[in-house]
C-alpha cells in the first residue's frame, strides 16, 4: 500500500547536496548550471533534496526529473503526477502522493494592495469575501487563497499560468468549497506554519497524508486555516 508523504524543511546553504546532485537527471543539472545566484541555487537544491527524502522513505529510487512544462517527476514513483515541491524565503516543502498532487509554501509580506490584486486575478465572489473582512485580517486571508490556488494549479499541471480564477474557493455557511470546471473533486488544506509562513497541499485524490517524524521542522503547532 502506498503511503502519501508531505514535509517542510528549513533551507541552509551549508547542507551537503552531493547525494542530491547524484539523483538529478541531465535536464535538472542543466537547469541548475544556469542558475548563478547562490540563494536560488540553495532553493533549487533544497526542494529537490526534500523530495528525495520522501522518495527514500517510500523505498523508491530518488532520481528526479521534470516534464517539459516544468512539473516535477520521479520516474520510479507509480503516480507520474504525484510529486510536487516548492520553496519560499526560508523553507522548502515537498509532497509525494497519489493522483495529481501540488504543494506551495509562501512567506507573507506586507501588501497594501491585496484587494486590488484580488480584483485582477480572483473570482469576484472571493474578492467580495476579502473586502468584507477587517483590514487586519485581509492580508492573511489573501495569502491563504493565493497559496491554495497555487497548490491546486500545480496539481493540475499548469502552474500559475493556468489562471488563479480557475479554482474558486468560497467560504459558505456550511464551510469551504471549491468550484472548478475540472471533472474531478479537489481536496486542499492550508496551514499557517509560522506567523508569516503559509503552506498549502492539494490533490484530486483523497488520501491519508503523513508527515514523517524524522523531519527537522515540527508540525505539531501548525494552525489549519482552510480544509476542503
Amino acid at each position: 500500500m502506498l503511503i502519501s508523504y508531505f514535509a517542510v524543511s528549513a533551507m541552509a546553504a551549508t547542507t551537503d547536496f552531493s547525494a542530491t546532485l547524484a539523483g538529478l537527471d541531465a535536464a535538472q543539472l542543466k537547469r541548475l548550471a544556469a542558475i548563478q545566484n547562490s540563494l536560488r541555487r540553495t532553493q533549487f537544491l533544497s526542494a529537490r533534496h526534500l523530495a528525495q527524502q520522501l522518495l527514500q522513505l517510500s523505498q523508491t529510487s530518488s532520481v528526479l526529473s521534470q516534464h517539459e512544462n516544468g512539473r516535477p517527476w520521479a520516474p520510479a514513483w507509480s503516480h507520474t503526477m504525484g510529486l510536487s515541491w516548492s520553496h519560499g524565503a526560508q523553507f522548502c516543502a515537498a509532497a509525494l502522493g497519489q493522483g495529481r498532487v501540488g504543494i506551495d509554501i509562501e512567506t507573507m509580506r506586507p501588501r497594501k494592495q491585496c484587494l486590488s490584486i484580488a480584483e485582477r486575478y480572483f473570482d469576484p465572489r472571493e474578492t467580495a469575501w476579502l473586502a468584507s473582512l477587517a483590514a487586519d485580517q485581509q492580508q492573511q486571508a489573501f495569502f491563504m487563497l493565493w497559496v491554495a490556488k497555487e497548490a491546486l494549479l500545480k496539481a493540475l499541471g499548469t502552474g500559475i499560468v493556468g489562471g488563479l480564477a480557475r479554482f474558486v474557493l468560497l467560504n459558505t455557511s456550511t464551510g469551504w468549497c471549491c468550484e472548478t470546471s475540472d471533472a474531478l473533486d479537489w481536496f486542499v488544506s492550508v496551514w499557517q506554519i509560522r506567523p508569516n509562513v503559509i503552506l498549502a497541499l492539494a490533490s484530486d485524490t483523497p488520501q491519508q497524508w503523513q508527515y514523517p517524524a524524522v523531519m527537522q521542522v515540527d508540525h505539531q503547532d501548525w494552525q489549519l486555516i482552510l480544509k476542503i
